[in-house]
């Protein structure tokens, strides 16, 4: 079963390793200064939009990309959800993210901003983590939820899911704990990992669900 699913997604595979070793790179190069000076002044342009209620709802927002809803989610998916196969695929999707962003800020190593309106998180800056496991995440339970769905559940269930993976973006740069690139970072990876378990799914797992 291994093999068959590491040959199936062999071209998904080496676009994620590309791309996290890629940028990587970018990231420990001299062009780092000029990505650094963009994302300064992107920082600066979202502090207009500073204020108490935005802060308010973008804190509270910025949750659905860490780890307590998600862990809250598959809970209720694993009690509520008779197949357990939904529990397993969702659980399985997040944490291949997880692993996939723990290598990717290894490699990239950048320091955090300086100054945030949340508490700072100790790990490192790129790729936005919160980006990526929310685009597998949300994407996945999208996908799930749409298997048996009819059209409007379909859409509403879309709508709701991309939102939160977009404002959760937007909250990382605007609370401060994440420079425009580490977002950009976040969506860049995020995507083929999406579509590679999406892939795994279709053609191993499909008729489970």
């Amino acid at each position: 079963m291994i093999k068959k699913i590491l040959k199936e997604n062999f071209i998904y595979i080496i676009l994620i390793v590309l791309l996290v070793i890629g940028l990587s790179i970018i990231m420990n190069l001299s062009i780092q200064d000029s990505i650094v000076s963009f994302d300064h002044k992107f920082i600066n342009f979202m502090n207009r939009y500073n204020n108490e209620t935005v802060s308010s709802i973008l804190k509270f927002i910025t949750n659905f990309g860490d780890f307590y809803i998600p862990l809250f989610i598959l809970v209720c998916i694993f009690i509520f959800v008779k197949n357990k196969y939904y529990f397993f695929i969702e659980a399985g999707g997040y944490l291949i993210a997880g692993i996939i962003t723990y290598i990717s800020k290894l490699l990239a190593s950048r320091s955090r901003p300086l100054e945030a309106l949340i508490k700072i998180p100790n790990s490192y800056s790129f790729p936005s983590g919160h980006t990526l496991t929310s685009i597998v995440f949300y994407g996945l339970l999208f996908y799930l939820i749409s298997v048996h769905s009819s059209r409007p559940v379909k859409i509403i269930s879309f709508i709701i899911c991309l939102l939160i993976i977009c404002v959760v973006a937007i909250s990382r740069i605007y609370l401060g704990v994440h420079y425009f690139t580490d977002v950009v970072g976040g969506f860049i990876i995020g995507i083929p990992c999406l579509m590679m378990i999406i892939n795994i799914i279709e053609k191993n797992f499909k008729e489970k669900l």
